[in-house]
């Protein structure tokens, strides 16, 4: 036994969608379908609510727990899977300590924060710094022990890390060749050695 669709044209667009309940029967040897009972016509049930009805008068009865969508009350639940996977690799980087660091020489103590939700931001959902204080944040779960910034803060922050580019580049740089274990003392690179030869394969 099953709801069975049936679709119908009238006219030259007109589409009408009916539901029956059949059941699977064999006849003369063959496999067919008897009508039990007809619905109705899809839209209609829709709108009377009588197909909502109808689900739930029968769940009462299913073995398994039906819950309606309306009644899971999860749509501003915020967001913490991507979020705590990005801090992981902050942390395993070493950034949260380079910009502590840098935050306690510039008198600041929440530098390493605002510098995470900036980067969080970038990587999961790129808006302005304004609409990531505004909105964003208010959508994800921050790291336990970690503050949402204010926008004047974001702003500082960016001072900060202008001033600091060439030394957090080299932080990043150490970082990334410890947690990927690479060996970058040997670079091979191809150049045109004239413009007419083949390229060339250089050591340095």
């Amino acid at each position: 036994m099953f709801v069975k669709r049936t679709v119908r044209r009238r006219g030259d667009s007109k589409v009408y969608e009916y539901l029956s309940l059949v059941e699977a029967v064999r006849v003369n040897g063959k496999n067919t379908h008897t009508t039990l009972l007809r619905l109705g016509e899809v839209s209609e049930l829709r709108a009377s609510g009588q197909l909502d009805r109808i689900i739930a008068a029968l769940s009462q009865y299913a073995k398994q727990d039906w819950v309606s969508t309306n009644d899971l009350g999860g749509g501003g639940a915020p967001s913490f899977g991507a979020v705590a996977a990005i801090y992981s690799y902050f942390c395993r980087l070493g950034l949260d300590e380079h910009f502590t660091r840098l935050g306690k020489a510039r008198g600041s103590q929440r530098l390493a924060d605002t510098v995470f939700a900036l980067i969080a931001n970038r990587l999961m959902d790129p808006c302005s710094k304004r609409r990531t204080v505004t909105e964003w944040l208010a959508t994800v779960a921050l790291p336990e022990g970690l503050a949402a910034p204010p926008l004047g803060r974001c702003y500082r922050a960016l001072d900060a890390l202008c001033d600091s580019k060439d030394e957090t580049e080299a932080e990043l740089y150490e970082g990334i060749c410890h947690l990927a274990n690479l060996d970058l003392r040997l670079v091979c690179y191809d150049y045109p050695a004239d413009p007419g030869d083949d390229c060339v394969t250089v050591a340095a």
